[in-house]
C-alpha cells in the first residue's frame, strides 16, 4: 500500500467511489473541494458511501461516545486547559486516533471548516518508515515496542496493547504519548518516553513527516493504525470536524481492510 494520494470532488456522482478506490491502495487520501458550502453534510454523506460511519461526538474529559454529532477540533482558549489538544493551539505529538479506545474502526478523517491564519497543518508519517527507522537506529527499542504491553487511558476508557504489531499488510500501530497510563510499570514508562522522543525529535524535527495543509472544504482520510499523525502549532481560529468509519463497502469484489 502506497503512502499518500489526492483526489478532487467530482461535479456529479462518483466522489465516493473514487475515494474508496484510492483508499484500497493508499494509507492517506486528501479530498479537495472547490467550496466548503455544506461541508458537514457533504462529508457525512461521503463517509456513509464508503463504509459504516460512526457519527459520534466524544466527551473531551471522560472519553464517552454518548452524543450524536461531529467531534470538533477547534481553538477555544477557555477550554484548552481541560482538553489541550482538542481546543488548544500548540503542536500535537504523533499518535493514532483512539489509542485508548476499544471501538473498532479502520479510517478516521478530518475535514476543514476554518483554516488557521498561520500554521496548523496536519502532518503524517508512514508506519513502515517508523519501523524501518527504528530497526536501523534502535532495534532494541523496536523489539520492546513489539513485545511489551502498554496501558493507554482517557477518562473512563482504557485499553492494553503493544505499540507495534504486524499483520499481512505491515505495521499496525497503537500510540499516543499523552495517553500512556501513569500506573504502567517503570520500564514501560521509560520505553514510552524513549519512543515519544524518537517520534518528536527524529521524525517530526528530522523532517520525515509530510505536511497536509487543508483549505476550508478539504479533508484528509487516513488508515488509522497504518500511519502516525499530528499537528503543527498555529495562531488564529481553526476548526476541523473529525469522523471515524469502518470500511465495509466492497471495491472490485474485495472488502477494504
Amino acid at each position: 500500500m502506497r503512502f499518500l494520494t489526492e483526489i478532487r470532488e467530482s461535479r456529479g456522482a462518483g466522489t465516493g467511489e473514487r475515494l474508496r478506490a484510492a483508499l484500497t491502495g493508499h494509507k492517506v487520501v486528501v479530498v479537495r473541494r472547490a467550496s466548503h458550502a455544506g461541508n458537514g453534510a457533504f462529508y457525512q454523506k461521503l463517509a456513509g458511501e464508503i463504509g459504516d460511519f460512526h457519527f459520534r461526538d466524544e466527551d473531551p474529559v471522560t472519553g464517552r461516545l454518548d452524543r450524536t454529532g461531529w467531534l470538533d477540533i477547534r481553538y477555544d482558549a477557555t477550554l484548552a486547559a481541560t482538553a489541550q489538544y482538542r481546543y488548544g493551539n500548540g503542536r500535537m505529538p504523533l499518535h493514532v486516533d483512539g489509542a485508548y479506545s476499544d471501538v473498532a474502526f479502520d479510517v478516521f478523517f478530518l475535514c476543514c471548516e476554518t483554516r488557521a491564519r498561520f500554521g496548523g497543518a496536519t502532518f503524517a508519517v508512514d508506519g513502515s518508515l517508523v519501523t524501518d527507522y527504528l530497526a536501523a537506529c534502535d532495534p532494541a527499542l523496536l523489539r520492546s515496542l513489539c513485545e511489551v504491553d502498554v496501558r493507554f487511558t482517557k477518562g473512563e476508557r482504557t485499553v492494553t496493547r503493544r505499540v507495534i504489531d504486524y499483520d499481512g499488510a505491515g505495521a499496525v500501530l497503537n500510540w499516543s504519548s499523552t495517553r500512556v497510563a501513569p500506573d504502567n510499570p517503570a520500564p514501560v514508562i521509560d520505553m514510552c518516553a524513549r519512543f515519544a522522543a524518537f517520534c518528536e525529535q527524529r521524525l517530526v524535527d528530522g523532517g520525515l513527516v509530510t505536511p497536509i495543509p487543508l483549505m476550508a472544504g478539504d479533508a484528509v482520510f487516513m488508515h488509522n493504525r497504518r500511519v502516525l499523525h499530528g499537528r503543527y502549532a498555529f495562531w488564529g481560529q481553526r476548526c476541523l470536524l473529525k469522523g471515524v468509519l469502518s470500511l465495509t463497502a466492497p471495491v472490485g469484489g474485495e472488502v477494504l481492510l
